[in-house]
């Protein structure tokens, strides 16, 4: 990817820094500066009309002073162009062979990041003191990094009920917990997304392996919100937001860990280079075409053993719709609806009945012309009642097909009293 040209003079609203703060890829520092100031000013209050109102504005400015932050920090802009251009037009002295140099830049890293998280300090305590006071978000543990587990924990941590441990992961793995807090505003924590955004970008976050720009990087945060603890894991690039309902840790249970999905992707190679040895034991032992036939065998049976237990899950109940939390179907919630609603016109009708309402209203659609013609009208609702009848049979018969056997023998007794 070409670096930008930086054609824009004022700043641009792409997700690259460059293009948001409108300056070329080889702009010296002061260059930068200047144009930082220039598109802060027209950021002023007073003058946000020339870039939007509202939130556009505000949007405006979080972007300006991220794209600074990345900039202004020389071991940050190398980073950055690094990760999405593949060079970089800030140099560092000193800097020896391919270890010496990340030795270096991981230590330049860990003194920015020290920094940020001493500038947050003051903030943070106001920041848990009101998170605390109103039960919002309180992050337990917050890791960043290589979060894949080790080969040797592969198939252990691989069970659901075996909680992963921070010596079970590959690493590098840096704790980030106080500098995610920082970011909470308003009980809520939002990390954006996007193809050139990374979390090493965030204050107090820093790329553990600098120069291994291939590495799979994940953030785990594990939360506490309302009382309940809450865990999730994201990719580098991916967004965040929370507090999210589909975080939450059923009761009773314990959090499961960082468990990201290039797990599942590293034991399927795990088995399969068992499997490959296996095979080739026994082949090299006189087993000849048998033993491969018995290897494929063992593939489709775990195929209909995967298949199998993913059905088996599908039709388990789901631990959250228990009666006990008082949800209930749509088509539970219809049924009911639609037995109220007839009951209270059963009534009206029997009501009727029995006080003699139904022979004054005939006599008085004889005796009024204006009534004589709505007959036509009439009738054609009672044509249309009719077919709503036959639609309350199908949906009787539905019923039994669904097991509300209750709902619908409610319903076929009160067609049998109108009858």
């Amino acid at each position: 990817m070409a670096p930008p040209s930086g054609e824009s003079v004022d700043g641009g609203r792409g997700d690259d820094v460059y293009e948001v703060m409108g300056v070329p890829f080889s702009a010296t520092e002061e260059e930068i500066r200047r144009q930082y100031h220039k598109i802060v000013r027209t950021l002023h209050p007073d003058r946000r009309k020339s870039v939007g109102s509202g939130g556009s504005s505000l949007d405006r400015f979080h972007q300006v002073q991220n794209s600074w932050r990345i900039l202004s920090d020389p071991c940050r802009r190398m980073l950055y162009d690094l990760r999405n251009y593949g060079k970089s037009s800030v140099e560092f002295a000193g800097l020896g062979g391919s270890a010496e140099a990340e030795q270096k830049l991981i230590q330049l890293q860990k003194e920015q990041a020290a920094r940020d998280v001493e500038n947050m300090s003051y903030t943070l305590k106001d920041i848990m003191k009101r998170e605390a006071a109103a039960k919002g978000i309180i992050v337990k543990q917050a890791l960043y990094g290589d979060l894949r587990l080790k080969e040797d924990r592969l198939e252990a941590c691989s069970l659901p009920s075996h909680p992963i441990e921070l010596d079970d992961l590959r690493g590098p793995v840096i704790q980030v917990a106080e500098a995610l807090q920082s970011c909470c505003e308003q009980h809520s924590i939002v990390l954006p997304g996007g193809i050139r955004t990374s979390k090493a970008d965030l204050p107090g976050f820093y790329h553990p392996a600098p120069l291994n720009q291939m590495l799979d990087l994940h953030l785990y945060v594990l939360y506490e919100f309302r009382g309940t603890l809450h865990e999730v894991i994201v990719g580098d690039k991916d967004p965040l937001q929370i507090p999210m309902r589909k975080h939450a840790i059923l009761p009773g249970g314990d959090p499961r860990g960082p468990f990201t999905s290039s797990n599942i992707g590293l034991l399927h190679e795990l088995r399969e280079a068992r499997r490959r040895k296996e095979s080739a034991g026994r082949h090299s032992g006189g087993g000849g075409s048998s033993s491969i036939s018995r290897v494929t065998v063992s593939e489709r049976e775990a195929m209909q053993a995967s298949v199998k237990a993913h059905l088996l899950c599908r039709l388990a109940p789901h631990p959250r719709r228990g009666k006990s939390l008082g949800e209930v179907r749509k088509v539970e919630l219809l049924l009911a609806l639609s037995l109220g609603g007839s009951g209270i016109v059963y009534l009206a009708l029997r009501w009727a009945r029995e006080n003699g309402v139904k022979e004054a209203i005939l006599q008085f659609v004889e005796d009024s012309p204006w009534c004589q013609q709505l007959l036509p009208y009439a009738e054609s609702a009672a044509a249309t009642a009719s077919s709503k009848a036959v639609e309350a049979a199908a949906l009787i018969q539905s019923a039994y097909v669904s097991g509300s056997s209750i709902l619908a023998n409610s319903l076929q007794s009160w067609r049998k009293s109108l009858t």
